[in-house]
Parts: C-alpha cells; sequence; structure tokens
C-alpha cells in the first residue's frame, strides 16, 4: 500500500476502537483490571498526547493530499488531451505548485510515520496486547484478536510490583528525604526537589518495568487465537 494513499485517520480509529474493548482486561478478575489499568495511567496519559498529535497530523495530511491529487488527476488528463504547446504551459504554470504541496505531504508523512508507530505501541501496550501487534498505518491484516482464557498470577505480581515503585517505596524514600531535610531546616525545598526531580525516577522505573512486563507476561497470555476473516 502507498503511503500517500492512507487514511491515517481511519487507522488509528480502528486501533483505538480494538484497544477500548478492554479483551485482555476482561481476562482477569474486575478488582485487578481496575488496579491494573491505574498503574498503566502513566502510558494511558502519553498515548493520549499522541493520538491528539496523530490526530492533528492526519487531518492535515488528509486536507492537503486529497486536493493535491486531485488536482495531480486534473492536469494529467487535460496534458494528455491538448497540444504539445498548451501542455508545457500547463505543467509550467502548475506543476511547481503540485509540486510544493507534495513536498508538504511528504514533510507531514515523514512526521506521521514515527507518530502512528509509537501510537500503536504504546496502545498495544496499555492495552496489553489487546490487538495484533503492528507499527505500521500500512498494515492489511485484520488487528482483532479474540482472548481465551484467565488470567491468574500476572495481575496481581503486577499490582504488587507497581504498587512498590510508584507508591511504597516512594513513600519511604519521601520520609527519610523529609526528615533529613527537616534537620538542616531545609524541609521548605522538600515538594519541589522530591517531586520535581526524585519521584519522577520511580515513575521512569514503573514506565519501563510495566513496558517489559507486558511484553513478555501480558501478551502472551492468556491463551489467544487470532481471528481470520473468511475471504
Amino acid at each position: 500500500m502507498n503511503f500517500f494513499e492512507i487514511d491515517f485517520l481511519g487507522k488509528m480509529a480502528a486501533l483505538l476502537k480494538e484497544a477500548f474493548k478492554f479483551k485482555k482486561y476482561k481476562a482477569m478478575h474486575p478488582v485487578l483490571a481496575v488496579f491494573t489499568g491505574i498503574l498503566m495511567l502513566p502510558i494511558v496519559i502519553a498515548s493520549f498526547a499522541v493520538t491528539a498529535v496523530l490526530a492533528g497530523l492526519g487531518f492535515l495530511f488528509s486536507f492537503i493530499a486529497y486536493p493535491v491529487r486531485y488536482l495531480h488527476e486534473i492536469v494529467h488528463d487535460e496534458g494528455q488531451t491538448i497540444k504539445h504547446a498548451t501542455q508545457a504551459v500547463i505543467y509550467f504554470i502548475s506543476w511547481p505548485f503540485i509540486f510544493l504541496l507534495y513536498a508538504i505531504i511528504s514533510f507531514i508523512l515523514v512526521l506521521l510515520v514515527p507518530t502512528y508507530a509509537l501510537f500503536a505501541f504504546l496502545l498495544y501496550v496499555w492495552s496489553l496486547g489487546g490487538f495484533k501487534f503492528h507499527l505500521f498505518a500500512n498494515y492489511t491484516e485484520d488487528i482483532s484478536i479474540t482472548v481465551e482464557g484467565r488470567y491468574k498470577l500476572l495481575p496481581p505480581i503486577y499490582i504488587t510490583v507497581g504498587a512498590l515503585l510508584v507508591f511504597l517505596i516512594p513513600l519511604i524514600h519521601g520520609i527519610i528525604y523529609y526528615i533529613d531535610l527537616y534537620d538542616q531546616y531545609l524541609e521548605r525545598i522538600f515538594f519541589p526537589s522530591f517531586f520535581g526531580g526524585i519521584y519522577p525516577v520511580y515513575v521512569w522505573l514503573h514506565v519501563a518495568f510495566t513496558v517489559l512486563y507486558t511484553l513478555i507476561g501480558f501478551v502472551r497470555h492468556p491463551k489467544k487465537k487470532d481471528v481470520v476473516e473468511a475471504e
């Protein structure tokens, strides 16, 4: 498939639709699903930000690509039916403008491709592999999957480690850090220094753990079977 012909907004909508079916979350106890979703929030928020960027780029791409393709076809068709001298004049006048538009959508496409790849990856992580993995919008297979089986040990382990990284360990670290600052009469800098520099480290550790744990654990389980559409 030609990248210039891809409906990025349609592809984005289809991917969001599959992710929000929560197929993998429905394979675990509702309480575990809720806590798992809460701990996925950093990646969910990041995916929403990327979605906004992708939607903007996709709209701009479509807004320019459709008219330029139509204009290109008109110039090409007219050029085939008129005399050579007039044909040369039409091409001389129209092609610089058409080329400029193609250059613009090519630049947008350079931004769109990696943005869609990041978008697909983030959704794949927080949906726990809720659709067929792909990074490029020209993927033409059916992305839906059927989930069989139930999660048992994976969600409690993920929730326990996630809670330690995001809540318990930072809480203990924060208490010790505050006491140390208090002894030095510097407790006023606790909030900006802790939440501006120390706590984000734990969040990034949690994000790294989430990505690895999802790709190694959740994605592979429970047993799933890809859906193949009848032709």
